[in-house]
């Protein structure tokens, strides 16, 4: 059943009226569990970058919980590092806590006790004297608010990074709740979609001239609250390569991966797969990606012994050094996977729309005007496999390519401690008209009612659930049947 956006605009306006009402009551619990929702809802579906209501009213309604914060005189070697994704592996937290330790200051790094890797980061840091740890436990969400200001509060650190989710309601109204003399910064890492956050900080660093335009144009930004910092990936060449399903040493394999979303909406990207497991048929084909859709079954279906799905694993490096070549997803691409795999000189080969700059990897590479690997059409992309299958001189050079495309780490720390010290780097943003729209429209095109349902259901909210009885009756019997499966 396809996802009809007269539903969603109807959901998202009925519930934006339940939470004013509950604002306007000084409900605080049911308010703040209506902007998790919400914002979670408009991060899903990418219908709207930024909400300025949803923003006001998370800064109000922990304003009136809370009270108001004033740092007036902090620790100036201390830094808090807030993270509610809680990754061991994946994600910004690791680059930017090894470089703020490298310049010397003692990091607080508060996680959450239900964050998924809490303790394997714990345990990844125990020698490191200037790294510690505040883990907020599992208990309400008012409580959590209450704990995470009361931290900061008593840490007093002059320096906050904010590397959150786009729905963290109670994170963001809790800092929102603090200033003085302190200087708050958002790591913008999903600047293609919604995120609530604008209330809370005093800077926005980016990533990309992409992102930064996305904030001035699209998020009502002020420009110099903007700062551009490229990331570079995290190495994980401490996990030695596990091996394949098949022989590596009798057969090369293609490497790909991502959040199954990301190839549906049409079928370019499995024609792409189909080409290179017909055209040279010792190939092997890997996917790396937590779940499955229709697409990669239906591609396990026509090859069985050539075609390979696999869970997200922390070899990423081993593997991309093993690989013939990495191949982003369409019609949304991967960023960090392109970077993993340049930095691993493993050739990487993307197809992107022309009109949708935002999956290009030239929006994020630090030389834009040197970047090869990007195709348009099909029958270009298809030209470079061959190239690269058929000419090994030319496969070699092209590797020996990749990795100049990536900012390195003592680069990344150097920016780092501009921003700290100067509130810039050597980035310099270029305004630019851009246009969101036609990345916007590849969601609507995915937008199904079960993805509806589920954001739904997983939002845990009891008053959602009392809107949508049938929808949570319907989830929880497939639950059921999956677990009795």
């Amino acid at each position: 059943m396809k996802f009809s956006y007269g539903l969603y605009k109807k959901e998202f306006k009925d519930r934006m009226c339940e939470l004013e009402k509950s604002f306007q009551k000084e409900d605080v619990l049911k308010t703040i569990c209506y902007l998790k929702y919400l914002s979670n809802f408009c991060y899903s579906i990418n219908s709207k970058l930024t909400d300025d209501r949803l923003e006001q009213i998370t800064k109000e309604i922990s304003l009136k919980y809370l009270g108001h914060t004033v740092i007036e005189n902090p620790h100036r070697d201390r830094i808090v590092f807030y993270d509610n994704f809680g990754l061991a592996n994946r994600g910004l937290a690791n680059i930017y806590v090894k470089a703020l330790e490298k310049m010397g200051y003692k990091i607080v790094w508060i996680l959450y006790a239900y964050s998924p890797d809490v303790e394997e980061i714990q345990k990844m840091y125990k020698d490191k004297e200037n790294i510690s740890f505040r883990i907020i436990p599992k208990i309400p969400i008012l409580e959590r608010m209450k704990m995470l200001r009361d931290m900061i509060k008593e840490i007093s650190p002059h320096n906050l990074f904010v590397y959150t989710q786009p729905n963290d309601a109670d994170g963001i109204g809790a800092i929102s709740t603090i200033d003085g003399n302190i200087s708050r910064y958002l790591i913008d890492l999903t600047d293609h979609a919604f995120w609530l956050g604008k209330c809370a900080v005093d800077w926005i660093i980016g990533f990309r001239n992409y992102g930064y335009n996305v904030a001035v144009q699209y998020r009502k930004i002020s420009p110099d609250k903007i700062i551009i910092l490229p990331y570079y990936p995290d190495s994980r060449s401490e996990h030695p390569f596990e091996g394949m399903p098949f022989d590596t040493s009798q057969h090369e394999f293609v490497f790909s991966g991502g959040s199954p979303y990301k190839i549906e909406g049409n079928n370019a990207y499995k024609e792409i797969v189909q080409y290179i497991l017909r055209q040279y048929t010792s190939m092997r084909f890997v996917y790396a990606g937590k779940g499955t859709n229709q697409i990669l079954e239906e591609l396990k279906e026509e090859f069985p012994d050539r075609f390979f799905k696999i869970e997200e694993r922390k070899d990423l490096d081993a593997i991309l050094q093993h690989a013939k070549f990495y191949l982003s997803t369409y019609p949304i691409g991967g960023g960090l996977m392109v970077q993993y795999a340049l930095q691993n000189e493993c050739i990487a080969l993307s197809f992107c729309d022309k009109d949708c700059v935002i999956t290009d990897p030239k929006s994020f590479m630090l030389y834009p005007e040197k970047v090869n690997f990007v195709y348009y059409n099909q029958s270009d992309l298809y030209a470079e496999i061959d190239h690269l299958m058929c000419d090994e001189k030319y496969y070699l050079n092209c590797k020996s390519d990749s990795k100049q495309q990536v900012i390195s780490e003592d680069v990344f720390l150097k920016q780092l401690e501009n921003i700290l010290n100067k509130k810039k780097t050597i980035y310099s943003p270029i305004l630019q008209q851009i246009k969101m729209e036609p990345f916007m429209e590849i969601y609507k095109k995915n937008a199904t009612y079960e993805q509806y349902c589920k954001i739904i259901f997983e939002s845990r909210n009891k008053w959602i659930y009392k809107k949508h009885p049938f929808i949570v009756r319907k989830m929880k019997k497939a639950l059921q049947t999956k677990e009795t499966n």
